[in-house]
């Protein structure tokens, strides 16, 4: 058996929330073999969680306060929000749901600037607010990281560049993410 047909057999076998990691290493335009490598779903070390495992996890962590997963959701896309304005981006919409899903839509800008917006939410949840949030927004974070490497062409140099500049408007901006984040809990969705 050749390498491509044991990588469609590896492939066949992986989890739904796996194989859509790998297909986006696909859409970049890398073969089967270099996807399953670079999405590291075949790695046996930590990784991002399998979003099906993910959503029983986190009504475990969030049970008894049910509130905080939609704070989180908020401040996860007034992360997204407050990014991309600082960055000059114009903003469509933001909004979040009870159940924790929520959209931050933006206008087409440069690779590097939408890097930067994507990389937010991570840095946000998982390095300012990580105490806050003990799930650490894994199922959120996890299509965010999707468009960053649809947007830095998976290029680990591009995306470092892009978590260091979300990482520098968030630190600038902490009182305003918060305080969009409020407005989000509060009306779910503001128009721009």
């Amino acid at each position: 058996m050749g390498s491509r047909e044991t990588a469609l057999q590896i492939y066949g076998g992986l989890s739904e929330a796996d194989k859509r990691v790998v297909d986006a290493w696909r859409e970049l335009g890398n073969d089967l073999v270099t996807s399953l490598l670079n999405s590291r779903v075949l790695t046996s070390g930590p990784r991002v969680r399998a979003v099906d495992d993910l959503a029983g996890w986190s009504e475990r962590l969030y049970g008894s306060a049910p509130g905080l997963l939609r704070r989180e959701s908020a401040e996860h896309e007034a992360a997204h929000a407050i990014t991309a304005r600082a960055l000059g981006v114009r903003l469509v919409s933001v909004w979040i749901t009870s159940d924790g899903s929520g959209l931050t839509t933006f206008e087409a800008t440069d690779r590097e600037r939408a890097a930067a917006i994507y990389a937010a939410s991570d840095v946000w949840v998982n390095t300012l607010r990580h105490r806050m949030f003990p799930a650490g927004g894994e199922a959120g974070c996890r299509s965010d990281r999707r468009q960053l490497i649809r947007a830095t062409g998976g290029d680990d140099f591009a995306m470092r560049a892009a978590y260091r500049r979300a990482r520098e408007v968030l630190d600038g901006y902490r009182d305003e993410v918060l305080a969009l984040a409020e407005v989000l809990e509060q009306h779910g969705r503001i128009e721009f």
